[in-house]
């Protein structure tokens, strides 16, 4: 327990560590659901702000790894100039070594992940560093020009495009979802183009996730409770493990692997080239 500090804040926080340990990273929404489901606390902004509070808590005293949590709502921009050849050597060296081939080359089919929100992108990075996908955040009724026109290039080379969609089980989730789908279609795309994910009704009973009531003021309201009842759930409910293994299962179920592992040997053999490239670079540096 850290000096001054609530025993109920030091529960709040050692429950999390556990959760954290095993499902990181996380954002702080989802680690509010996953203590939800746990019974640890209540499902109300009260207790939101706690986890928040005591997170910020934990992670300047060190108990917290920053890494175990994400957040995708805060911006940087920054620009960079170069001490020096051998600084930007070095720089050219770390990104020759760290070479990546674009598998997605040599596949029949073209894979990208849509999400409703940007907050949820950051707990699944480590798929889309794993299988080098695009994330796409939708962030509600948006203009989808720039990400058809990227389908497009796709079609153009006869490939099979697959959109896995992530998005919360509400009226504006699921219309979205819709709004979406029929706007690739008048772009001349499949309607079976985008396959969802997460999050499902039949999640809540699954996982014991924390219900939402449909908000009445919504206008998508009255047609979503005539179809799916009267509960709702936010896609953040989802644990990340589980949402990470979804990802993985449904891209592994399209994926050529033959294909895949061949690409593999191609860059073993591209990143030697790249290694005594990034040699060459440093030894010029120091001339």
């Amino acid at each position: 327990m850290a000096q001054g500090e609530w025993q109920s804040t030091t529960r709040l926080i050692d429950e999390a560590l556990e959760i954290l340990a095993e499902e990181h990273p996380m954002t702080i929404r989802q680690l509010f659901y996953r203590l939800v489901s746990a019974e640890v606390i209540q499902n109300c902004l009260r207790d939101y702000q706690r986890v928040s509070s005591a997170m910020a808590k934990a992670r300047e005293d060190g108990r917290v790894s920053f890494e175990w949590i994400v957040d995708r709502s805060r911006a940087s921009y920054s620009s960079r100039g170069w001490k020096n050849l051998e600084d930007l050597s070095e720089v050219l060296e770390k990104e020759l070594k760290n070479y990546r081939r674009d598998y997605w080359q040599d596949q029949p089919r073209y894979i990208e992940i849509w999400c409703e929100k940007d907050a949820v992108t950051g707990s699944i990075e480590e798929i889309r560093e794993e299988y080098g996908l695009s994330i796409e955040a939708i962030r509600g009724f948006t203009n989808i020009y720039t990400m058809a026109r990227r389908l497009y290039e796709q079609a153009r080379d006869r490939k099979k495009i697959t959109i896995f969609y992530l998005g919360d089980w509400d009226p504006s989730g699921k219309d979205i979802e819709r709004d979406v789908t029929d706007r690739l279609r008048d772009w001349g795309f499949s309607r079976d183009l985008i396959e969802r994910v997460a999050i499902f009704q039949k999640d809540i009973r699954e996982f014991n996730l924390p219900p939402l009531r449909v908000k009445d003021k919504d206008p998508r309201a009255s047609k979503f409770k005539r179809q799916h009842g009267n509960e709702a759930v936010e896609l953040d409910a989802l644990p990340p493990m589980e949402l990470r293994r979804r990802l993985r299962q449904a891209i592994d179920e399209v994926i050529d692997h033959e294909a895949w592992d061949r690409a593999k040997l191609v860059e073993r053999a591209q990143r030697e080239t790249c290694a005594r490239y990034a040699g060459i670079l440093q030894e010029m540096a120091r001339t």
